[in-house]
């Protein structure tokens, strides 16, 4: 097993051959693990569940038991404490080479967040002895999860984006505020740093004075951000191209999509998106991912103007997606497709063409977010209601074969309510007491 004591993470777990019979008799059949990096999200989640139902055994990492709901899967063949990625990047990097070096053969690598698809990307040469991950140029997934890069490689590429303005320590502020549209957004070079320190993913703006005050904010922070202009148009403008490269940098598998809802709404995660086959889009997409030289799976985000049709770049993950559960059941199994490429047996090439019954769904958040859209008279009831009957629904933690998580993320919600509440009656005695 792996311990901790104090801050020090000591790697004990014996060696580690995985015989799968995947039958009742016969030899074993040995199948080679995946090392899943983080288990507080449903992305790790659906990926868990994909390569689980393939009898894969899936070693999974996180570094805070209590929140990572995933774990609780029953396709989770080990649950293993890791350093905090977001405190100590290096350490975790060292505890995986000594996590690698107690397996019979290399495990695949697969990131679920941002920062362990950086991490990976930083350590690719201490950790390429020890496992098996896709082979991308140095520097590059850097340069596309840093929004900064992305909107360089975008221009290098004559790929459309919205108008940006990069804000470091030499902009002047003034004139960034005055020739920008506006409502307008500010959003950060990396997403994960930003969001640990201001709890969104982006800021809103409406007004110059506005931008200033959030962009002083920001620079104090010390992160870099942007500046930019918000393409018009519901998040039902909102698309994703999903593809895999293999190994020799041929696009093997393809795959579009089209956001419904989001949340926090305008400008978040998908808690409603259902297949939707756009060949424009994925000609695009396709020509774009292969001039960058990028390996293995991704998403690329458009959004697409509805009075010229023409997409716009918003982002590329370089991580599993959210939406797993949606693909696996259009039948194009993302996660496995990787997996099988890296292990040296590919599947067959597949482009997912005739559009799909299926759509991905969030109760939780998508509650949420209906309110809101509710509220602020973007949607109607029947808008809410039509989608959600016309489609199959393929849930974001539910399913029947492997319940167990959905009670630990009802469990997890739960103790936040609770807590947020106890914070509530507190701060309500304590401004009583004080009146008094």
């Amino acid at each position: 097993m792996l311990q901790k004591t104090g801050k020090n993470y000591k790697v004990t777990l014996s060696r580690v051959c995985n015989k799968e019979t995947g039958r009742r008799s016969g030899p074993p059949i040995i199948k080679t693990p995946t090392v899943m990096l983080g288990a507080n999200f449903y992305t790790a989640l659906g990926a868990i569940r994909t390569l689980g139902r393939r009898g894969v055994p899936v070693y999974a990492l996180d570094y805070y038991f209590p929140a990572a709901y995933a774990l609780s899967s029953k396709y989770v063949t080990k649950k293993i404490l890791c350093p905090n990625i977001n405190q100590d990047e290096k350490e975790l990097a060292d505890f995986l080479i000594e996590l690698g070096k107690t397996f019979c053969e290399k495990p695949v690598l697969m990131a679920t967040a941002d920062s362990y698809a950086l991490l990976i990307s930083r350590y690719a040469d201490q950790l390429s002895p020890y496992y098996l991950f896709p082979d991308n140029q140095p520097g590059l997934l850097e340069k596309i999860i840093d929004k900064k890069g992305l909107a360089l490689l975008a221009r290098e590429h004559n790929v459309l984006i919205p108008a940006t303005y990069i804000v470091d320590q030499s902009s002047n502020l003034g004139n960034i505020a005055r020739e920008i549209n506006y409502p307008c957004i500010v959003k950060p070079a990396l997403s994960h740093q930003f969001v640990r320190i201001f709890r969104e993913k982006c800021l809103f703006v409406n007004d110059q004075e506005g931008l200033l005050r959030t962009l002083e904010t920001a620079r104090a922070s010390g992160l870099e951000v942007m500046v930019q202009d918000i393409i018009p148009g519901f998040d039902d403008q909102m698309y994703v191209f999903d593809f895999y490269v293999n190994r020799s940098g041929r696009v093997t598998h393809t795959l579009s999509a089209q956001k419904l809802r989001q949340f926090p709404i305008n400008f978040g995660s998908s808690t409603l998106t259902h297949h939707l086959h756009e060949q424009d889009l994925i000609d695009l997409g396709t020509s774009y991912i292969t001039k960058l030289g990028y390996r293995g799976y991704g998403e690329i985000e458009f959004k697409k103007h509805p009075e010229t049709g023409r997409y716009y770049l918003i982002e590329i993950n370089a991580r599993l997606s959210t939406l797993n559960v949606l693909f696996d059941h259009c039948g194009l199994e993302f996660t496995y497709v990787m997996y099988r490429d890296l292990i040296g047996e590919p599947l067959p090439d597949y482009h997912l063409t005739g559009d799909q019954p299926w759509a991905f769904w969030h109760f939780y958040e998508d509650l949420i977010s209906t309110t809101a859209y509710l509220k602020k008279r973007q949607l109607t009831f029947k808008q809410i209601i039509t989608p959600l009957l016309s489609h199959h629904r393929a849930h974001a933690i539910w399913a029947k074969d492997d319940i167990k998580p959905l009670f630990s993320f009802a469990k997890l919600i739960a103790g936040k309510v609770l807590g947020k509440l106890l914070r509530t009656i507190g701060l309500a005695g304590k401004s009583k007491g004080t009146a008094n």
